[in-house]
């Protein structure tokens, strides 16, 4: 609520847990009227939680399996609802992180099933856990030339024309990610504090 009255209009949400708990936020204590935010789930989704998380978020930067891509799409047609979508890709090739391979994506992307409910907008990734400044560049130049990639590619350019956005960058290496062509931060320690 307070970065709201200091003029934050897009939050992101890292569990679902703090989705249901602090959301939706509270009407304005003043006027009593709703506030005007919108809601980005940034951190991983599993398929039992899409139907809580959809009616507050408009969009999941964490599409990270094709069986997640099509539990959101079908669970956004019977909601009546079209979010905007990330796929996440692991460019660190850490085992560890969820998303699809950063080798071969193209060929991950072009087998995804149609889903007339989902607007995919774009690509995230996260740097390497060990927070090497090197590697996490490496990592986020490389997301960036696969949504170039994507982006040129004479067939699935035309099926996802809206993939033009990056989501990568936190608040440890999120001056590398704004140099690599970040459009979306996610910035919660450096806001907020730690957890």
């Amino acid at each position: 609520m307070e970065a709201h009255a200091a003029g934050a209009r897009l939050f992101g949400e890292n569990r679902v847990q703090e989705v249901l708990e602090k959301f939706p936020l509270q009407p304005d204590p003043v006027t009593g009227k709703p506030l005007d935010y919108e809601l980005h789930l940034i951190g991983s989704l599993q398929r039992n939680k899409v139907r809580k998380v959809l009616p507050l978020c408009s969009t999941i930067h964490s599409i990270d399996s094709p069986e997640l891509w099509e539990t959101v799409n079908r669970v956004a047609e019977e909601l009546n609802l079209k979010p905007d979508v990330f796929l996440q890709v692991n460019t660190s090739r850490e085992l560890q992180k969820s998303g699809f391979s950063a080798d071969g994506f193209l060929d991950a992307v072009a087998a995804l099933a149609p889903a007339n409910h989902l607007r995919l907008v774009g690509l995230m990734t996260m740097g390497p856990a060990d927070g090497n400044l090197e590697a996490t560049r490496s990592c986020f130049r490389e997301l960036r030339e696969l949504l170039q990639t994507l982006h040129e590619h004479p067939v699935l350019g035309l099926r996802f024309p809206d993939a033009k956005f990056l989501s990568m960058g936190m608040s440890g290496d999120f001056e590398i990610a704004v140099e690599e062509g970040a459009h979306f931060l996610r910035i919660g320690t450096a806001l907020f504090g730690e957890r």
